[in-house]
């Protein structure tokens, strides 16, 4: 059957010289993989360039039965990025929020509200001009959210401590590892009032601002099943010093 969708990049891998491996979260179908003929130059098959991480692709493919790894029969950018891929900080940002998606988003099914979040979160990462070392910070707690794991802040006081775990403030130390201090859990209680469009008015130290970003991918790792470490974080990490 031939199936039309909206499509983000989420990961890219070769499979042999010509042939890759596309990992897409599409707008009709949920997560999707995809076998791809990447040709160079005039040879047949799509551009490399198409599948760079978070493009955001309209896209044909051949779906049969419940086979892990469908067709891709053709593909076009859908929004042209005007800065991402010639912005370093910005690419790298992509980079980083890529990998985060393709490790957590496991769903087949449609889910037009994520899609919706994730590309107007991108169109708005390539259009900023302002605010980009609060961006990813911003993007991870809003998915969580869609991923059924946000952070509960009804009862939240100052000095308290934050558990990691159950996902909420609490006025006494847990009895377990996975807790934020009462001086980080007012860090993190702030970075939850941030938007997009307020995020260059709040400032953190380079030190601080990495000490949040792991809290956040231990946040992740304990709420989502099998959520590895990510390999982008220290390329993330140097960056906004």
């Amino acid at each position: 059957m031939l199936a039309a969708s909206n499509a983000i990049v989420l990961h890219c891998l070769p499979y042999s010289d010509s042939t890759h491996i596309v990992h897409l979260y599409t707008e009709e179908f949920g997560r999707m993989s995809y076998m791809v003929r990447l040709g160079k130059g005039k040879q047949a098959g799509l551009k490399r360039a198409l599948f760079q991480p978070l493009s955001i692709l309209s896209i044909q493919a051949d779906h049969k039965g419940s086979r892990q790894l469908q067709r891709l029969k053709d593909a076009t950018t859908l929004y042209p990025f005007s800065s991402i891929p010639f912005d370093v900080t910005k690419s790298s940002i992509a980079l980083f929020l890529a990998e985060v998606l393709y490790r957590s988003l496991r769903d087949t099914e449609r889910n037009p509200v994520l899609f919706e979040f994730l590309t107007r979160s991108i169109q708005w990462l390539d259009l900023a001009e302002r605010g980009l070392a609060n961006f990813h910070l911003v993007f991870l707690i809003k998915l969580t959210r869609y991923l059924g794991c946000y952070p509960n802040l009804e009862g939240q006081r100052e000095g308290w401590f934050f558990d990691l775990q159950g996902g909420v403030f609490v006025p006494h130390c847990p009895p377990h590892n996975a807790w934020l201090t009462p001086t980080d859990a007012q860090a993190f209680a702030r970075l939850m009032q941030i938007t997009y469009d307020n995020m260059w008015a709040y400032g953190f130290e380079h030190s601080q601002r990495v000490h949040i970003l792991r809290q956040m991918l231990d946040y992740y790792r304990l709420h989502l099943t099998d959520f590895p470490g990510i390999k982008s974080i220290d390329v993330l990490e140097d960056l906004f010093r």
